[in-house]
This record gives C-alpha cells, structure tokens and sequence, in this order.
C-alpha cells in the first residue's frame, strides 16, 4: 500500500474531515485527493504547495478524474433514491459495488499524485505546521477563483484542525486567517 494512501485511510476517519472535504467537493469542485494530499505533503515537511503547483498536480489527474471518478460518482449519486421499478436492494448492492469501484478510481489517482511529489519517497509523515498545511490547502481552494464562503472556510478549518492534531485551537485559527 503507498504512503499517501495509507495517511488518507488514516485522516480521512479523523473528527469531521469526512463532511469538511466532501462539502468542498460539492460546494467548490475541490478535489478530495488534492486536499488531502495538502495535508499530507505538510506532515512530510516538504515545500509548501504554490498556486501554480496546485494547479499543475490537478492537470496531472484532470483526465483520470474526468475519465473515471466523476462517472462512477453520478452514477452512484444517481442510484441513491433508487430507480423506478427495480427492488431497493437491487440498487443498494449496485450502487455499494460502484462505491468500491469510485474508491479504487480515488486510490489510482492518488497513485498518480505520489509518483509527482518530489521528495515524498521514504519520508515519514510527521505533526505537520499548521501554517504550511494552511498554505497548502490556500493553494489548493484557489484552483476555484470564486469566494470562499463562511461554510467554505468551516470546512477548511475541520481539514485543518484534523491535519494538525497537535495545534492549538489558536494555532489552527491564526493559520486559518493567513489564508485569507
């Protein structure tokens, strides 16, 4: 199992990630796997993320997430209130099978991510600094020029709260506000 996908297995179950990123993915078009992988780069202390590298690791996975993760995902999305005439545990078990296939898309993806991140290759994740998480996840939100929201920027501070178990709550809101 790579690296990163092992640190998302792992952040993914902590406190309010879950709602935070799937809200930014529904509200802002955020990539899951580019949020995580903000945290993730943060823990491995290596270079902050800049706005241009942000938006060249999305290219990166542009096709893949175009190709195979949104299709699976409108067509999980589109089982969930069940389809005319066909029995309810049909397209639940449908849809769960979809759900691994959407997860293993994710999975490929972040494969694709790790192979580009200069430098991750036999680093240890660590207690990241909340203002490099901060500035990771800045350049990851900027790839959507439109305003962050007040829920938008509660989604973001779950995501870094979650990425820095070790912060303050003070240290987490100062690192916060840097983003704006």
């Amino acid at each position: 199992m790579s690296a990163f996908w092992t640190y998302t297995l792992e952040f993914y179950r902590r406190d309010g990630v879950q709602p935070a990123v799937i809200h930014l993915q529904d509200a802002r078009g955020a990539d899951v796997n580019l949020l995580i992988h903000a945290a993730w780069t943060a823990a491995l202390d290596l270079p902050a993320t800049t706005p241009a590298g942000a938006a060249a690791l999305a290219a990166s996975v542009a096709a893949w997430r175009e190709t195979a993760i949104e299709p699976l995902r409108a067509v999980r999305n589109a089982l969930r209130p069940g389809v005319a005439y066909v029995p309810e545990e049909e397209c639940k078990a449908l849809r769960g099978q979809v759900l691994k296939l959407e997860i293993e898309a994710e999975r490929v993806e972040q494969a694709v991510l790790e192979a580009g991140t200069v430098g991750a290759a036999g680093r240890e994740a660590g207690e990241p600094d909340p203002q490099r998480v901060a500035q990771n996840l800045a350049a990851v939100a900027a790839l959507n020029p439109a305003p962050l929201s007040g829920a938008d920027r509660d989604a973001l501070r779950a995501v870094l709260a979650a990425a820095c178990l070790g912060a303050s709550v003070a240290q987490v809101d100062a690192a916060l506000a840097s983003m704006t």
